[in-house]
């Protein structure tokens, strides 16, 4: 993306559909793998208009900024507490992408298959591809985040609650994808927590953890995906890198999620001894039938939005494309939809929940 500052910010042509468009090729065997272990193919996305410079200069000028996250990060990998948001107040899309390239940024553009109709009929085409290919797939939703980072950015371990695939479009990364469900690399009590919504999806993580990882390197046109709950990490390695990361959920993910839910509410609110995963059986089956059923009488506890609060501001030419705030914290542009900040008489500062109800 050496040119993207002097790129115009032209509109890019609306395409209503990309159907029959044929923008993955998988084999067999990667078909026959999908979703049970990482599987690494290959897909167009790389040669289409929607990723070029003016285009995604277009989509920043224009981006809702209480869908758009921006985060910094260290460089040991085992410091997750460098993550930090940076707020995007008053910053233009041309300034994003000129500090996104010269800094340290990752930036998260959330549902932008709701946002822009492009990428909607995009990710429609990618899971019909899919479907296709893999007839026992069958997603019952689907949502996309396009992601810009800098050169040399990194993802701390994590683990997500859902499935997805991560589209390479621009630039270089590396991933470490480690065997899901080993309680070593992440425990049942937090993917508990992770599926409940009651924790981020990051986890603890030891350079140990390595000996079990599979490493991939993505360049453009690479898709990679891998199993549910399957911990991972990224390290970018060479450019901006712009990728597409689709989450879906099928019948499958989502009796996953109740089961590990279930465990959660009935062991830790009623001190029931339910660990076990397993997800199919009669057992199975009732744990999850009582948990809807607490659901319904809300009894399930509902958890807490989280407000992202920073001291940084981008700026596109700060060595690391942001700048600290003079002034004290502020509320990131992601998060002001839903919170406000209170200072009081002595100078502290709180977050204070907008109830859009009343």
């Amino acid at each position: 993306m050496d040119d993207i500052t002097a790129a115009a910010a032209t509109p890019v042509s609306e395409q209503s559909s990309y159907r029959g468009s044929n923008l993955i090729s998988w084999s067999e065997a990667q078909s026959a793998d999908f979703g049970l272990r990482p599987v690494l193919a290959r897909h167009r996305l790389h040669q289409l208009d929607l990723f070029t410079d003016s285009a995604l200069l277009d989509l920043l000028e224009n981006y809702p900024r209480d869908r758009l996250q921006a985060f910094t990060m260290g460089t040991d990998v085992l410091n997750r507490k460098d993550w930090q948001p940076v707020d995007t107040a008053g910053v233009s899309g041309r300034d994003l992408l000129t500090a996104v390239g010269n800094g340290r940024l990752w930036f998260n553009i959330l549902q932008v298959h709701l946002v822009d109709r492009r990428y909607r009929d995009l990710i429609d085409e990618l899971y019909a591809e899919l479907s296709e290919q893999c007839p026992t797939f069958g997603p019952l939703k689907k949502n996309g985040t396009l992601i810009i980072s800098s050169p040399t950015a990194l993802v701390y371990y994590h683990a997500d609650a859902q499935p997805n695939l991560l589209w390479q479009v621009r630039g270089s990364k590396r991933v470490w994808v480690y065997p899901p469900g080993d309680k070593a690399l992440v425990s049942q009590d937090l993917m508990e927590d992770i599926f409940a919504s009651f924790a981020d999806e990051e986890a603890p993580y030891e350079f140990e953890f390595d000996r079990k990882a599979t490493t991939f390197d993505l360049m453009p046109g690479d898709v990679l995906s891998w199993s549910q709950n399957a911990p991972h990490r990224v390290t970018n390695l060479q450019g901006v890198n712009v990728s597409l990361s689709t989450v879906h959920e099928t019948k499958d993910s989502d009796r996953r999620k109740l089961v590990y839910c279930a465990n959660r509410l009935f062991r830790r609110s009623y001190r029931i001894p339910s660990r076990s995963t397993k997800e199919t059986g009669a057992l199975s089956y009732v744990k999850r039938l009582a948990y809807r059923a607490c659901r319904r009488a809300g009894l399930v506890e509902t958890p807490a939005r989280r407000a992202y609060i920073t001291n940084l501001r981008i700026d596109p030419n700060a060595s690391n494309g942001f700048r600290l705030l003079g002034g004290g914290l502020v509320l990131t542009e992601f998060s002001k939809k839903d919170f406000t900040l209170k200072v009081n008489a002595s100078g502290q500062v709180s977050v204070v929940q907008i109830n859009h109800a009343s």
